[in-house]
């Protein structure tokens, strides 16, 4: 038996993102950017610099998730397909002053950043006031009671870095390693969602538009159906309707998926609450929902428009074709009535036809009597007799011709 041409990539690839054993005290700082105009190359070979400035060995490979440190420093590199996300880590103290001197020189676009404190809980809760200044604070016990988290999910500085303070109780290494994982990627998933709202927000206009366009064309359909511009109308609507869809649907789409990880992630620090204090979940649910409710809202916009413009389409449609079948009706109702015609005057002549028939009947009974009886006095008994029978052929070929247009008659 042969391996398949896919077992090792599909073997691995549960084990492609591990999380690390991470221990307090512990300074963390996460990026999250798109690749930029140099892509995947100029990226590697940014992070190559970085960790030579870090001294940390680099890996085989710079365009994969890797994860490298020495003593004191660690680097999480982890790319996607429209943005890739680097993790810095201070291992022997919950400071981030040295990391932020290092993340600058990454190409790309900024999208955000998290600063987490990560330090073991001595009784005293940290100085809320001190750490977010005056900002609305959310925290709550995760992981089972294991931890504490608090934020304000508000970006600081000019760096734009939202910070999370994260008190260990009794975290084991690997339970610290997914925690901090999951509050990075809470972050990421946040912003990434959103890129779909501005579109949204934009397109809301232009789909009120679109809505009292396709509600006048329907209006004018059932006023002046043949209306001739009326389908070069439509397909105009449609193809607007077909251009915005292009221009939106992958965008609404990756939004939905990154709200799916988003509630996910949520759901995996097991929340419970701090008294004072609102949850992240609560956060989330309070502050995010209306922005993911109008991402859904101007996609499914979309998809309706799109459908009621079908229907508006199957409704000319169905309309110019009992016009057109009205044309065939009114065509064949113009051909039986030629026909009809026709065979009145068929009919009219039939008298004609026969009499001529009858004529040339004589003619010729009459020129072969002249030519095979010998004598005249016989010769002219034998016409009187053929001229007795005129009546008598004329009425077989009535009988005949009639005959043969019975059955057109009947038609």
């Amino acid at each position: 038996m042969q391996n398949h041409p896919l077992r090792q990539q599909i073997s691995t690839e549960v084990h492609a993102r591990p999380f690390q054993k991470l221990e307090p005290e512990l300074g963390l700082l996460h990026i999250a950017a798109s690749y930029g105009q140099g892509g995947r190359e100029a990226l590697a070979e940014a992070v190559g610099r970085l960790l030579r400035q870090m001294d940390i060995n680099c890996p085989p490979s710079l365009t994969k998730f890797f994860f490298t440190r020495n003593q004191h420093l660690a680097l999480r590199y982890e790319p996607h397909n429209e943005f890739y996300t680097l993790t810095l880590y201070q291992l022997d103290k919950a400071d981030t002053r040295y990391l932020k001197t290092l993340w600058q020189q990454l190409p790309g676009e900024f999208l955000c950043g998290v600063e987490i404190l990560f330090s073991k809980h001595r009784g005293a809760t940290p100085d809320l006031l001190q750490q977010f200044d005056d900002r609305q604070v959310s925290g709550s016990f995760v992981m089972g009671r294991a931890a504490k988290v608090w934020t304000d999910f508000c970006p600081r500085g000019e760096d734009g870095f939202v910070r999370m303070i994260v008190h260990d109780d009794s975290l084991k290494s690997f339970q610290a390693g997914r925690l901090l994982q999951r509050l990075c990627e809470i972050e990421t998933y946040r912003h990434t969602a959103l890129l779909a709202l501005p579109i949204a927000q934009n397109s809301m206009p232009r789909l009120t538009e679109m809505d009292r366009e396709l509600a006048e064309i329907t209006h004018q359909i059932s006023v002046s159906p043949n209306e001739p511009d009326l389908l070069k109308k439509l397909m105009n609507l449609a193809a607007q309707v077909e251009e915005l869809s292009a221009d939106t649907a992958n965008r609404f789409s990756a939004s939905q998926a990154y709200f799916a990880l988003l509630e996910s992630r949520i759901d995996e620090l097991r929340e419970e609450r701090i008294e004072g204090l609102q949850t992240l979940d609560q956060f989330m649910e309070r502050r995010l929902d209306p922005a993911k409710r109008t991402c859904l809202a101007a996609n499914d916009r979309i998809e309706r428009l799109s459908r009621r413009i079908a229907r508006a389409t199957d409704l000319i449609r169905s309309q110019v074709d009992l016009s057109i079948e009205k044309q065939n009706q009114q065509l064949l109702e113009g051909l039986n009535n030629r026909s009809r015609r026709q065979l009145r005057l068929q009919a009219k002549l039939e008298s004609f036809t026969i009499i001529v028939v009858t004529y040339y009947a004589f003619d010729l009974l009459e020129r072969s009597i002249r030519n095979m009886v010998p004598g005249d006095e016989m010769r002219d008994q034998y016409l009187m007799w053929v001229s007795f029978s005129v009546p008598l052929i004329a009425g077989v070929l009535w009988w005949y011709v009639r005959r043969l247009l019975k059955h057109y008659s009947e038609d």
